[in-house]
């Protein structure tokens, strides 16, 4: 999330690519072999994971309560779509599903216009034709992707600063008491923001924006001690530079 797969159009996220996707949670957490690197998850959630199927670009994972130490049951589900398989993980994983329905319909909410975010900003590098590649119309994405930075964008993180600020300092976005997908989600469109649009090509446009409160919670969750440690890895892979992949 550089990559664990990515969300598309998302570079390095907390989740995995749309299509079929099949996910099998183990009997016991296979043995990491000496002197590898943790994985993404291991790093970020400090819970044993591992890949038992890739399928179309999708990397599928599955875990095991550390805590209780408990074998889980097998399991195997198949379903499309990234949100579903983020909310999957989010439900799955120890400590990271929504307290009530009310935070649960908050997460979704914010993940999902997230994802929005990322979606129309990939979209601006492809005016011409969203199945082409980038350097196929690049001309064209310059211009438009200037016009979404100085528009659309600042729209966007506007209304995400005032979530922010109706959580309330230093709490999770969804209101629980445990951080949840939608704090990931944001905060990786904020890194894929940053990344593309703070550049002289776009005025800078992720400094220049006045929301404080957002770009505290950027901070914040980039200084967890796992979130910390991967993006500091050399497993985290740098954004291309363009489509905010």
């Amino acid at each position: 999330m550089r990559r664990f797969h990515t969300l598309a159009p998302m570079r390095n996220c907390m989740a995995l690519r749309g299509g079929w996707t099949r996910l099998r949670v183990p009997l016991r957490t296979p043995k990491r072999k000496e002197g590898s690197t943790p994985s993404f998850f291991r790093r970020l959630f400090g819970t044993s994971l591992r890949t038992v199927k890739k399928s179309r670009s999708t990397r599928c994972v599955a875990h095991r309560d550390r805590q209780s130490h408990t074998p889980a049951c097998r399991l195997s589900v198949r379903f499309g779509q990234v949100f579903s398989v983020m909310q999957y993980i989010g439900d799955t994983l120890p400590g990271y599903a929504p307290g009530s329905v009310v935070e649960r319909a908050r997460m979704s909410h914010i993940a999902m216009n997230a994802l929005d975010l990322w979606g129309e900003g990939r979209n601006s590098f492809h005016p011409v034709d969203l199945s082409a590649s980038y350097s196929t119309q690049m001309d064209e994405a310059l211009v438009s992707s200037k016009k979404f930075a100085a528009g659309r964008l600042l729209i966007w993180l506007e209304f995400f600063e005032k979530l922010v600020k109706r959580a309330g300092e230093g709490k999770p976005v969804a209101g629980g008491a445990n951080v949840t997908m939608a704090d990931f989600v944001l905060l990786q469109v904020l890194l894929a923001v940053e990344a593309q649009f703070n550049n002289e090509s776009y005025d800078m446009a992720w400094d220049k924006c006045d929301v404080p409160a957002l770009k505290a919670f950027k901070k914040s969750m980039e200084e967890r001690p796992n979130v910390k440690g991967y993006l500091r890895s050399d497993r985290c892979s740098t954004f291309a530079g363009d489509s905010m992949m």
